[in-house]
């Protein structure tokens, strides 16, 4: 079976990234020896470091159009769209399928190729930005013509779905088949100790939140309520682990961290390597990371993170109305709570006062987490490759 994944990324750095590379290296693995998988991956322009997971026989090229196409002006956006459905289809043609990992527009690129080359396409919907079309003056007969014409979408969540069934259902659009395939994880990934040069989280207790800094993902919510807390608990930190903005946003989250005067107990990370980033998911008393629906109408479509935190024994808490609804078993291996500073700071405060808890949240994690693979993951989704070939 010929497959060619369209995605901006192949990086460890980005939910999208570790989607794409654990998905298709399980596919590799279930697909038979009498029919293996052949892959081919098209990249957007190269903005993070490939994950050093991805194996050397993967066919891998850049040739879609950069991460912003969706924001370009209409004459550089034509132009994009035309370039990169003629690199896609150039090489749509070698395969069977066409699989578009990465959301409008560029799965609209995806299938224009597909039918050019007379070849099916299926589509991966993530959250935010398989929603956000939707709803633009711009995009959203685009983007609902383009959604009608894949063979099948996969969900990453229920959550995501159901605003998907929605918006489309209100505006007269019938999709072929949404089918959610929930978000996994490589669990035994996160058991071993890493050995890391004495970095300065293992010498206090503290929480930590991965997140790109920015609004939909709540580190602002998060951080109130933290700094409520460690007003009586003068040892404990709080790590930040995502790409830095420097904009507006994130000059808030420093004002806030200076008016409570913890400056020297919030430590925003940036990125940081696989390792570093799962030494802290162990040693973290408390996984914090509380997504909001923004004002731009972005949204927390899954969370891998959750999963992650769980595969490291670390309880978390998300937040309600959001994809976290899908990755964490609300009063088991973690805490749902409404999107507001105070449901937060309860929550938190009660992990951090009982030990106990923690323990036994943490164990239940990785038992859940254990139960979420990449190789169920990757039955399903090749379940429906061979409907929609038969098809």
């Amino acid at each position: 079976m010929k497959v060619l994944f369209l995605t901006d990324s192949l990086s460890d750095l980005d939910g999208v990234g570790r989607y794409g590379v654990r998905l298709i290296a399980k596919l590799e693995e279930h697909c038979s020896d009498e029919d293996p998988l052949q892959v081919s991956v098209l990249l957007a322009r190269k903005h993070r470091p490939t994950s050093a997971d991805v194996p050397e026989h993967w066919q891998v090229d850049v040739g879609l159009p950069p991460d912003y196409f969706f924001y370009m002006a209409r004459l550089r956006f034509w132009v994009w769209f035309v370039l990169g459905t003629w690199r896609s289809y150039r090489a749509a043609r070698h395969v069977d399928i066409v699989h578009a990992i990465k959301d409008y527009p560029h799965n609209a690129v995806a299938l224009a190729a597909a039918r050019l080359a007379r070849k099916p396409c299926i589509a991966t919907a993530h959250g935010t930005y398989t929603i956000q079309p939707l709803v633009s003056t711009r995009h959203g007969s685009r983007a609902r013509r383009t959604y009608a014409g894949f063979a099948r979408m996969i969900s990453v969540s229920n959550y995501t779905r159901r605003w998907l069934m929605k918006l489309c259902t209100e505006s007269g659009t019938t999709l072929n088949s949404v089918q959610v395939i929930p978000n996994a994880v490589a669990a035994e990934h996160y058991l071993q100790p890493r050995e890391l040069e004495a970095p300065a989280w293992r010498a206090h207790p503290f929480t930590l939140g991965i997140g790109e800094v920015k609004e939909r993902k709540g580190h602002h919510l998060a951080l109130e309520a933290w700094c409520r807390v460690a007003r009586s608990r003068p040892e404990l930190h709080h790590y930040i682990v995502g790409k830095r903005s420097a904009d507006e946003y994130e000059q808030r989250l420093l004002a806030m961290v200076r008016s409570a005067g913890v400056e020297e107990r919030v430590h925003f990370l940036g990125n940081i390597t696989e390792d570093e980033k799962i030494d802290l998911l162990q040693r973290a008393l408390v996984f914090l990371h509380t997504p909001i629906t923004a004002a731009d109408g972005g949204f927390e479509g899954f969370g891998i993170v959750y999963l992650e935190a769980s595969a490291a024994g670390t309880p978390a808490i998300g937040t309600l109305d959001s994809g976290a609804e899908d990755a964490i078993v609300d009063g088991e291996t973690g805490r749902l709570v409404e999107q507001n500073v105070d449901a937060v700071e309860a929550s938190l405060a009660e992990f951090l006062d009982d030990g106990a808890l923690r323990e036994r949240t943490g164990a239940a994690g990785r038992s859940h987490a254990r139960a979420c693979s990449w190789d169920d993951n990757a039955r399903r989704v090749l379940e429906i490759y061979r409907e929609v070939l038969k098809a």
